[in-house]
């Protein structure tokens, strides 16, 4: 080639020294001549496409890259800086090309290419990860959407169906809300249906009053700025009031924040803006407060423990919750969803309840509430399962439920369609005969009913059959 002569910059005066110049740069150069052929391939080129220098030199450079962009400058007589490009499948890079010239005549083209290979395969997973996520955080909100909608709130008493009526409409609204109850009536179920029939797009942010020290009470709502105080994070940290903007903040046990923050609430109720501690910077926060408690505040108010302006901020709506022993036409609702929703998370089969069994739960005066017939539901069922036995009767219930009654198993008014009475009745005459039938021989009965034998001694105690 009579080019190339002229553009021969590996030359022996310098061209040891240009090569190891070259060949340290991490960047692939590649030179051609204006024919395309290959003159100058260096080690990072080598590494990057693995290709060695020797089967590439004096070959056209489209042998190895069809979609090279050398060709394009050549002809075009332009360079290109910093073009996205995908030489072969799987590899991508971006790359700088110019024509060279010496003398003022055209004499090749160099390229420098950097690789980015991991850069948009990261890129990719990246994509891939934010995408999954969409999907994940879409299932989730189903999943709440089913588990804290107000579909999903059983009972059928008056006075409670009328406060889930007025929780649902005020739900759409900005207005403050405040649940009064005892302990265990479900005030922070009732927020997050609030929320949710909201269509607010920020979280639901719970935070209870009662059970963060004093002393860290305003970093947890208000967050803090780094280094602004002696062990808090580097990076500092955002409060709950400003990871609930255009959401919902629930305070719990409202009536146990102390009287020096309640001014500091008050504010960011009243302009929609807060200072994370040790910042002069104010943060917008659009927020609606869900308040809850099982004090009396307008008597908190009187004796001067709870701030009178607070008071009035967040009793816009009251909500009051009846405690469940006013709710005992309820009651058997409610036991048997908690006993479905544990028999599906155990494995177990449960199908009755005795009738003495429900009369005491109906007679209880659950002091704790639906928490509280929760855990007792839990324990039985547990109890149930391990015991072998698909009846749910009084031997299973705590002591405290029973006390000192005598439990009498058959009531003499029985309800006759009662579908827990004519299992009850008709497992008790199945035992009965067999037992006449196997002359009381306890190992063939129980094969006879298919039954482990200490499940049939179990019933036989249960039933009052034991001879």
């Amino acid at each position: 080639m009579s080019d190339y002569n002229e553009m021969n910059i590996f030359g022996e005066k310098c061209g040891e020294l240009l090569k190891a110049i070259l060949d340290s740069i991490n960047d692939a150069i590649c030179v051609v001549d204006e024919n395309c052929i290959t003159r100058y391939w260096n080690k990072a080129a080598e590494k990057l496409y693995q290709i060695e220098h020797d089967n590439i030199i004096n070959k056209h450079i489209k042998e190895f890259f069809p979609n090279s962009l050398l060709p394009k400058i050549i002809k075009e007589r332009k360079a290109y800086d910093n073009i996205y490009n995908s030489p072969k499948e799987g590899c991508y890079n971006v790359i700088s090309a110019s024509p060279l010239y010496m003398n003022g005549r055209l004499v090749g083209g160099i390229s420098l290419d950097r690789d980015v290979t991991e850069f948009i395969k990261t890129s990719e997973l990246l994509v891939k990860a934010q995408s999954n996520l969409n999907v994940l955080e879409h299932e989730i909100s189903i999943i709440n959407k089913n588990r804290y909608s107000f579909s999903q709130i059983f009972g059928n008493n008056k006075v409670f169906r009328d406060s889930i009526r007025l929780a649902r409409d005020i739900s759409k609204s900005n207005i403050n809300v405040l649940i009064t109850s005892e302990s265990g009536t479900g005030k922070e179920l009732f927020a997050r249906a609030i929320h949710l029939e909201s269509g607010r797009e920020g979280y639901f942010v719970p935070i209870n009053c009662s059970a963060i020290p004093n002393e860290l009470i305003e970093s947890e709502l208000f967050g803090y700025s780094a280094g602004a105080f002696t062990g808090a994070l580097k990076s500092g940290k955002i409060g709950k009031i400003e990871l609930a903007h255009n959401g919902t903040l629930f305070l719990d046990e409202i009536g146990e924040m102390p009287l020096g923050m309640q001014p500091k609430i008050l504010r960011v109720l009243e302009n929609g803006e807060m200072t994370r501690i040790g910042s002069e910077k104010t943060i917008k926060a659009s927020i609606r407060v869900i308040a809850a408690t099982n004090k009396d505040l307008s008597k908190m108010v009187d004796e001067g423990s709870f701030r009178k302006d607070l008071y009035y901020r967040l009793n816009s709506v009251v909500i009051n919750l009846p405690p469940l022993r006013e709710r005992k036409d309820d009651i058997p609702l409610l036991v048997n969803r908690f006993v479905e929703d544990y028999c599906m998370e155990y494995g177990i089969n449960i199908l009755g309840i005795a009738p003495e069994v429900m009369d005491i739960f109906i007679n209880h005066n659950w002091e704790g509430n639906i928490r509280e017939l929760k855990n007792v539901i839990e324990r039985i069922v547990v109890l149930t399962k391990n015991n072998n036995t698909d009846v749910i009767d009084s031997s299973f219930l705590p002591k405290n439920l029973i006390g000192n009654k005598k439990i009498n198993p058959y009531p003499k008014q029985e309800n006759i369609f009662d579908l827990n009475n004519i299992l009850n009745n008709a497992e008790r005459e199945a035992i009965i005969n067999v037992m006449r039938s196997t002359r009381n021989n306890k190992s063939h009965a129980a094969k006879l009913l298919n039954i482990p034998r200490s499940t049939l001694y179990f019933k036989l105690k249960k039933h009052n059959l034991e001879k």
